[in-house]
């Protein structure tokens, strides 16, 4: 019989939190249930991580009172659990967000009354290059030639 490795997706979401530390040290977020058995394994399976050493810190949801309707109630954060991961090479960070964007996901523009009425954006046709009524629209100077690409 031929042994094959299989890969387990444990139910368990974290996320990574940018801090001040070294850049061969990261700071995750876990649920308080995971070990750092678990947690080493995961980091390995899915980033390919080489691990030299995991701690970790156990923090209690913060409680607040709520007040509704004239009632007022306590409620309570998540706990949540603090993990700081030390690999043997430097962790790169994904790009942040562009300043432009103020880290709100753009809507998709509307569709005129004049379109044709299709239930799905996607199923629009594509627009003409050739349309001028279109470079009017986007604000574009028809009198503005682009170079071809060489």
């Amino acid at each position: 019989m031929v042994q094959t490795s299989s890969l387990f997706f444990p139910s368990i979401s974290f996320r990574i939190i940018r801090s001040s530390l070294p850049p061969h040290q990261q700071v995750f977020r876990f649920p308080p249930k995971a070990n750092k058995v678990d947690i080493a394994s995961l980091l390995t399976g899915l980033y390919g991580l080489r691990i030299t050493d995991i701690r970790t810190m156990n923090y209690n949801g913060r409680s607040h009172y709520e007040t509704k309707a004239g009632a007022t109630r306590r409620t309570k954060a998540a706990a949540y659990k603090k993990v700081i991961v030390t690999t043997k090479d430097d962790f790169e960070f994904p790009p942040p967000v562009s300043a432009a964007r103020n880290g709100a996901i753009g809507v998709p523009p509307r569709i005129s009354k004049n379109a044709p009425s299709i239930k799905f954006r996607h199923l629009l046709p594509e627009p003409d290059a050739a349309d001028p009524s279109l470079d009017a629209k986007a604000g574009l100077s028809s009198t503005v030639q682009q170079k071809p690409l060489e």
